[in-house]
């Protein structure tokens, strides 16, 4: 419901810029691509080579070691080796020349596949289509210098003057690798002047580096060769792409970290819509899994700008690859009509240069056990806690307060549950046996579910006003109940009381994205600030925040540019603000960069369901159990509600309830509320039934690392937590039976031991 709501406002927004924003938008079209827009004003650490001493020799040599692994670098060519000691396993980032013998790609690529370094490039910025090349092709000088630790390889390319670093070093069981961006350049467009003083490009000497990878053939393996394994790509909760599929796919697994930058985007033609459907990844991760060997990838600086590329063999190269292709240039449509949404695509004159760095974890077992390193590396990245396997488990409710129906003789607001009423709600639910309550408010504020953002206060008259939220707050809290607003700190509807130009996020092209509907970072937080003791004095235990943490956008304005980066910090700087203040805060997005003590993940990340996928897994779920509380969806919200359910559970989630005192018909021509069905009273003692049957499984798994999943056979799982509990989960719709249980169809049950 969210996502369908979020591309329903994104796309009104859209329509609104196309009218009202049109020649505004084409005045500052290409004027503010005349300067250049410093967005990476910030360089990171960094020792010039000159300071290094130089490694002598050639060939393989040892760069370094631990008791863990054996990290080899090739000095002739870049390429490197891992050895991990636990079992002898190598993980190189060429193939053999055994694999290569049966490879029948053409010459290009298969320098790619040979190469420690690919990238793309044009010969002119406003060029369409890419090449591909790569440091072999490119004749590549390779120097490698030594650090304090690890080596540094430098690469300077003899055809494009291209030139390119990385550093290496070993931490205990993983690989650390960072690229200095000061050491990452290329020419750009070169120009030449004739004889008689004509001045044109050289588009021999030209080249518009636009994204690169490093190591994009690290664990690269063949199907034909019968090697069992698989890649892990983070489309939703995580998903395996077979080595021995024999699906039919000729595409590639291509996806952006946190989803699209839609200041890339433009309102004038169906970029948007394409944009907005595509999968989102809403963590950093990917990996190879091969014959008992693991390898574990995770993006650990500059997954801003990034994305993850996986291709099965046959469909690009002769390879199962996966690897990260970071972004050097961004490539965005010049639009020259708006009318009709003519223009050119073209790439930035700037280039990302910001701290980039992948550690790769080498590990033994299957995907269940790389959730664990990952959930390791989430934990130690940012300081999560464990969570209290004491505190009983809540009720999770969403209750939906009013909206406004627009009419001819003005608007008319539809309360849907009063404040009062919801308080009725929670003393039924308390009096019927419920204990600990979460509850979730939306549609409270001035205009309901229609809110004009950022004008939010008072709470809605017909509900109740700002005292009846207050009443309502404390009568929750003596009922064992916190209160959370829904709100969104994001997004922006109303002019009134702020600048377009300067409080609200520009796109590319220098013109408020969409008409002016995002705020930007700094509005976003002193937004906040504003409201902050507005929200305490309501007597609210904090907010559901439907925006900071769930759209990712970098700010192109011309006075104040930021990053994607810089955004994703500033966002997450709220984000903690929020929890400082109210000491949780629950979000809409289950993004990685949200994590942190005192969140809770309202859903978790959705599958694309794309063709070349052959399995889907809960490895996310697994990493953050027991340090993150997360929800696997709202029930009503569910299309095939018993099945979700039971996949929620198998996921380690709980789920929640919307409900409202009205009947939902009410809102059948609301401006903005989309629900099917929340009426209470239809409701209540289904969902009362729901939450008898899984507070037990909720109050044996709380606090609990998840150890182990297996799909005992399609639709029948079992989860494995800590301290010896096991669910066991059969989504079928045939009884199950199997060492010493007996399973009804579409139910589940508690083990415990083994």
């Amino acid at each position: 419901m969210f996502k369908k709501k979020l591309l329903k406002i994104l796309l009104t927004a859209v329509c609104l810029a196309a009218v009202a924003g049109a020649v505004m938008g084409i005045r500052h079209l290409n004027a503010s691509r005349s300067g250049e827009i410093s967005l990476y004003a910030a360089a990171e650490a960094f020792i010039p080579n000159e300071a290094l001493t130089m490694i002598e020799g050639t060939g393989l040599q040892l760069a370094d070691e631990n008791d863990q692994l054996q990290l080899w670098v090739n000095l002739d060519d870049g390429n490197i080796q891992v050895v991990n000691k636990a079992n002898g396993s190598v993980w190189r980032s060429a193939p053999t020349d055994e694999e290569m013998a049966l490879e029948k790609s053409n010459k290009l690529w298969t320098n790619n596949l040979r190469a420690p370094i690919m990238f793309t490039y044009v010969q002119e910025a406003s060029a369409a289509n890419t090449k591909y090349s790569n440091t072999l092709t490119e004749e590549a000088r390779v120097t490698v210098y030594r650090l304090d630790r690890g080596v540094r390889v430098y690469f300077e390319l003899q055809v494009h003057k291209v030139t390119f670093a990385y550093e290496a070093c070993l931490e205990g069981g993983s690989l650390s690798v960072s690229i200095p961006s000061a050491l990452v350049s290329d020419p750009g467009e070169v120009y030449k002047t004739s004889s008689s003083g004509r001045v044109s490009l050289d588009k021999d000497a030209s080249c518009v580096m636009a994204e690169f990878f490093l190591f994009p053939n690290l664990g690269a393996t063949r199907s034909d060769m019968g090697i069992e394994g698989a890649l892990l790509v983070p489309d939703g909760t995580g998903a395996l792409i077979s080595f021995q599929s024999r699906k039919f796919v000729n595409s590639q697994y291509v996806a952006s970290i946190y989803g699209t930058d839609m200041a890339l985007a433009n309102g004038f033609d169906s970029t948007l819509r394409s944009e907005m459907e595509k999968s989102q990844v809403a963590f950093p991760a990917f990996g190879v899994i091969r014959e008992g060997s693991t390898l574990l990838a995770v993006l650990d600086a500059g997954e801003t700008q990034a994305s993850v590329v996986a291709s099965r063999a046959g469909v690009q190269t002769g390879f199962n690859t996966v690897s990260a292709r970071f972004n050097y240039r961004m490539k965005y449509k010049v639009i020259t009509n708006s009318s009709t949404g003519d223009g050119y695509l073209n790439y930035t004159r700037f280039t990302v240069q910001e701290p980039r760095k992948i550690k790769y974890l080498f590990g033994t077992g299957d995907w269940t056990d790389m959730a664990a390193q990952y959930r390791d590396f989430l934990q130690e990245k940012y300081a999560l806690t464990p969570l209290s396997a004491e505190e009983e488990p809540a009720l999770q409710l969403n209750l939906v307060g009013g909206d406004i129906e627009s009419g001819m003789l003005g608007d008319t607001f539809i309360p849907m549950t009063t404040f009062d009423q919801a308080g009725k709600i929670l003393t039924w639910l308390k009096e019927n046996g419920v204990g600990a309550m979460d509850v979730a408010y939306s549609g409270w504020a001035k205009r309901g579910e229609s809110v004009e953002y950022p004008d939010r206060f008072p709470a809605a008259g017909p509900l109740g006003g700002n005292a009846g939220l207050k009443a309502f707050s404390e009568k929750a809290r003596e009922l064992g109940a916190r209160v959370y607003l829904r709100d969104n700190h994001l997004r922006l509807q109303r002019s009134n009381g702020l600048s377009v130009g300067r409080n609200t996020v520009h796109s590319i092209q220098g013109y408020p994205l969409f008409n002016g509907a995002f705020a930007n970072s700094a509005f976003m937080a002193s937004s906040y600030e504003k409201s902050e003791k507005q929200y305490q004095d309501l007597g609210v235990s904090g907010l559901q925040e439907e925006g900071a943490g769930a759209l990712l956008m970098t700010d192109y304005a011309q006075d104040a540019a930021l990053s994607r980066q810089d955004v994703m910090n500033a966002q997450r700087e709220l984000l903690a603000e929020m929890v400082r203040s109210f000491g949780s805060v629950r979000l809409s997005s289950g993004n990685a960069y949200t994590l942190m003590n005192g969140v809770t993940l309202t859903r978790l990340p959705s599958f694309s369901y794309l063709t070349m996928l052959d399995e889907q897994i809960p490895f996310y779920p697994l990493a953050l159990h027991g340090l993150v509380e997360y929800l696997g969806g709202d029930y009503m919200d569910f299309y095939e509600q018993r099945s979700q359910l039971l996949r929620a559970i198998a996921l380690g989630g709980s789920v929640s309830f919307t409900f409202s005192w009205e009947d939902t018909e009410k809102l059948a021509y609301s401006d903005t509320a989309a629900y099917y069905s929340t009426a209470f009273a239809l409701w209540r003692e289904d969902a009362l039934a729901v939450w008898q049957e899984m507070l037990p499984y909720l109050r044996a798994t709380k606090g609990q690392k998840i150890v182990g999943f297996e799909t005992l056979k399609p639709g029948v799982t079992e989860t494995a937590y800590e301290n010896g509990v096991r669910v066991l989960v059969n989504n079928t719709d045939e009884a199950y039976s199997g060492a010493s249980v007996a399973l009804a169809a579409r139910s589940f049950c508690l083990l415990e031991g083994r």
